[in-house]
């Protein structure tokens, strides 16, 4: 299935019992069917009653050829949405009174996995909104909702016309903007500073924050590895790193 931009919805495939559940227990509203195999139904049947759901029975084709994310036991179909820029807002001004907030912003990362990656990392980190500019931008499509495991189910896909600009209005709601680069301060040294309200901008996994993008923000940050060692790190292995970090240090 290709991928929807903000305001579309599409019907995607979930994968495992695991990731289903998070759904029905989150926003059981997109969850369309639930399919099991035979061979699991005893097992996933009473955790799905629970929720109110029966399970389809399938049958895989004996000729299937098995493959990552297509040959699960229990999977089910969802529509899933990316979240209106609009309603993002009205989200951030209700959270005006918070002190602290920390929301993921991705300034064009192409490969859907490593946004299905930085979603589930959100999730876990309580962050419920991440940032992507509608261009040249891996948005919903089924390598980041499987990637994700869940994630969609608690962090929404934000995707805006144009990310410099939405980071300028969220200055102006009191957000530090803090990118990630490999030139930047260490990020110990960055977490001896207290921020409130935290943008973390991730850029493309070739070359980083674009330039328009880069001179938005108020701090530039890295994460130090051992001498000898790669040069860099995957983009949502990062990410994850720098979330935990920034998460902790507010």
């Amino acid at each position: 299935m290709k991928a929807r931009s903000s305001g579309s919805s599409d019907v995607f495939r979930v994968d495992g019992l695991a990731s289903v559940l998070e759904y029905l227990r989150h926003k059981p509203a997109i969850v369309k069917a639930v399919y099991c195999t035979d061979a699991v139904v005893r097992e996933a049947a009473p955790l799905l009653q629970e929720f109110g759901v029966v399970p389809k029975r399938f049958v895989p084709p004996k000729d299937e050829v098995p493959s990552a994310g297509r040959n699960s036991p229990v999977w089910a179909e969802i529509a899933l949405e990316s979240l209106d820029q609009g309603d993002f807002f009205a989200r951030v001004r209700q959270r005006e009174s918070q002190k602290e907030d920390l929301i993921l912003a991705l300034d064009h990362v192409v490969d859907p996995r490593n946004v299905g990656a930085m979603v589930r990392t959100a999730a876990f980190f309580g962050i419920r909104e991440v940032l992507v500019p509608e261009r040249r931008q891996a948005l919903l499509a089924n390598a980041s909702v499987n990637t994700a495991q869940g994630g969609f189910a608690l962090c929404d896909l934000v995707v805006v016309v144009n990310l410099g600009r939405t980071l300028e209005e969220l200055k102006e709601l009191g957000y530090w903007i803090i990118g990630a680069d490999m030139g930047g301060e260490t990020i110990d040294a960055v977490r001896g500073s207290k921020y409130g309200k935290v943008v973390l901008v991730m850029g493309s996994e070739e070359s980083g924050l674009a330039p328009g993008i880069r001179s938005k923000c108020d701090r530039m940050v890295s994460i130090a590895g051992k001498v000898g060692g790669l040069e860099s790190l995957n983009v949502s292995v990062a990410a994850g790193i720098l979330m935990q970090q920034l998460g902790t240090s507010r």
